[in-house]
């Protein structure tokens, strides 16, 4: 084991592997360390977001549930994780994750490697899946049937986001159906469970974080473009081509605001303004997408790499705190008025 990989060994790595995937070599660490990274949880906590977003909208009736609102972030963010495993042995197995291919190289990657343990891969695998079925099923069993609805439509776009007969990653439907799960399925979803109602008003305030979710993935697929294309992999920014994809991608962000904006004049949700707090990081944003991705690393720059979907996973994670924010604020506003 390296000296750096020792001092960040145990807890201390555990950390910030939640909020970023650390490049270690997965065979030096703990085994939590190894599959929190394999695992890629840092980009859990938009499953954690969604949670959030939907267990306050339930906080502004009496139905709201800290319990269910505890089972729903970690049943959503295992079944993200159990996600991001399955989808890496599907690339892998499809032949598109590779050593010298970006998933491989932004992060350590469960098969490409020297050291593969399938046994290993296939345990972790099910105990996350098993116990965030569990989660499901008992939710079910508290909330209704609807519940599994919304379960089987997200574990379907999940699961078959890279496997199964038609991938929909591979057909310019995986950016579609991220925006359904992130949004409408994992936001109403949640205020489902807790209120077993589904009026319109959630369903627009599960729009601004869906089509942040949505954008962070046109930023990862943009920045695999070229990969993707050599691969036969028809991602939305192929389909619509690069520039087009960049423009869009702007548009979707700054829907995000509008939609925010709709949500806050329906409701009269005024503390959402403090979403505005996230602008400085669209304009940045605005600076990365108004040219393609330069064919080489900028002097300083650390995430290559990463380019358009560094600053997406920024933007989007500054709006969903905001917006989680400016909820809790209007929350306590309405309590004191």
């Amino acid at each position: 084991m390296t000296t750096a990989t020792k001092s960040l060994n145990g807890p201390k790595l555990w950390l910030q592997a939640l909020y970023t995937i650390p490049r270690v070599d997965p065979a030096e660490v703990d085994p939590v360390a190894r599959w929190l990274i394999l695992g890629r949880v840092s980009v859990a906590v938009m499953s954690l977001i969604s949670a959030l977003i939907g267990g306050l909208l339930a906080l502004f009736g009496d139905d709201f549930s800290i319990g269910l609102l505890v089972l729903l972030a970690l049943g959503l963010m295992l079944a993200h994780t159990g996600s991001n495993l399955i989808n890496d042995f599907w690339d892998y197995r499809n032949g598109i994750d590779t050593p010298d291919s970006p998933r491989a190289q932004y992060g350590p990657h469960p098969f490409v490697g020297e050291k593969k343990n399938l046994r290993e891969f296939v345990l972790v695998t099910g105990i996350v899946l098993a116990a965030a079925t569990a989660i499901g099923v008992y939710l079910t069993i508290t909330a209704g049937l609807w519940v599994l609805a919304f379960a089987l439509g997200g574990a379907f776009v999940l699961l078959s986001y890279s496997g199964g007969p038609l991938p929909l990653k591979y057909f310019g439907m995986g950016e579609i159906a991220v925006f359904f799960v992130w949004g409408p399925l994992m936001i109403g979803g949640s205020y489902y469970v807790m209120t077993e109602t589904l009026p319109g008003w959630v369903l627009l305030a599960s729009v601004p974080y869906g089509l942040g979710v949505t954008t962070v993935l046109f930023g990862k697929h943009l920045d695999k473009l070229r990969f993707d294309s050599s691969k036969g992999i028809r991602t939305m920014p192929i389909v619509l081509g690069e520039s087009l994809a960049r423009q869009v991608t702007m548009v979707l962000s700054v829907g995000m605001y509008v939609s925010a904006a709709g949500l806050a004049v329906w409701q009269e949700m005024w503390a959402l303004v403090i979403v505005i707090g996230a602008l400085p990081l669209l304009w940045q944003m605005y600076q990365f997408y108004r040219s393609p991705k330069p064919e080489e690393a900028p002097k300083g720059y650390p995430g290559w790499p990463l380019w358009f979907v560094a600053i997406a996973f920024i933007h989007n994670r500054r709006f969903g705190m905001l917006f989680i924010a400016g909820l809790a604020i209007q929350i306590a506003i309405n309590e004191v008025v």
